[in-house]
């Protein structure tokens, strides 16, 4: 991956930062039922979801590779329970929940370096991968939340930056196999001040390397917040496209329309 370069002490800085911010607008919740705009899940869903998954992110960094919590034989319907089964302590425990759980990560992989592989769900990640993701489901779920209650939520470029890094690698595992199975192109990805890499889709499935002057069929560039906001499906990509925060620098405008397409939502 080209361009700035992972760096882990700066991602702990900055999750170490952004979860009292967090933890601050769950608790501020008076309405755990509030309905999030175009989702299926209300503000308390999203809230209960934060505090369980960095409660799970904590588990594997302490080396727990199978965590009780999970029930592997219905994991939606685990899920669910746990989620409504959380929500009902209220926000401003859930609040507290979120730190607990951010804390012991953060505590977990002290002295760790950025590639250390961590258990994570049925596999690995690196420490920095998993620091990056935790980031970004604070980033999109307190955009949902603050979306929501109709508060501010603002997000900087080096915390988006930092999640597309973490992002980026999992592309291939989000790949709609329906969508891509007639698609054969190469994409170059370069968010504005980095990272870039090259994106392929080959017959219904992806890949993700460096920008190293390989031949591609289209070039899409972007600031990192609307990469972000993109990725997750935060924003239509359309819209994104119409404003300017994501552009098609060179080769192929259709397939540079139709990019978004070829992937499922994180």
């Amino acid at each position: 991956m080209s361009g700035t370069t992972f760096n882990l002490a700066a991602a702990r800085r900055i999750l170490h930062e952004l979860t009292p911010r967090t933890a601050v607008l769950i608790g501020s919740m008076t309405d755990l039922g509030i309905s999030i705009p175009g989702s299926e899940w209300t503000v308390g869903e999203a809230a209960a979801h934060l505090a369980l998954g960095a409660e799970l992110y904590a588990q594997y960094a302490h080396g727990i590779e199978r965590p009780a919590s999970i029930d592997r034989a219905d994991l939606a319907g685990s899920r669910r329970r746990k989620q409504a089964e959380r929500m009902t302590r209220g926000a401003r425990q859930l609040g507290a929940d979120l730190q607990l759980g951010i804390d012991s990560f953060l505590t977990a992989t002290e002295g760790r370096v950025a590639e250390d592989l961590l258990p994570w769900h049925q596999g690995t990640l690196p420490c920095i991968t998993m620091t990056g993701l935790l980031i970004g489901e604070q980033l999109l779920h307190g955009y949902d939340i603050a979306q929501a209650i109709n508060v501010e939520w603002p997000i900087g470029d080096q915390p988006a930056r930092l999640t597309v890094q973490a992002v980026l690698p999992v592309l291939p595992a989000l790949v709609d196999s329906e969508a891509t199975k007639s698609i054969n192109a190469t994409y170059e990805l370069a968010i504005d001040g980095g990272p870039r890499v090259i994106v392929r889709f080959p017959d219904g499935t992806a890949s993700v390397d460096p920008a190293a002057g390989t031949a591609i069929d289209c070039q899409l560039s972007g600031d990192p917040v609307a990469w972000l906001l993109a990725l997750y499906g935060r924003v239509s990509w359309e819209q994104l496209l119409h404003t300017g925060r994501v552009r098609v620098t060179s080769g192929d405008t259709a397939l540079g329309k139709a990019f978004k397409q070829l992937l499922r939502n994180p």
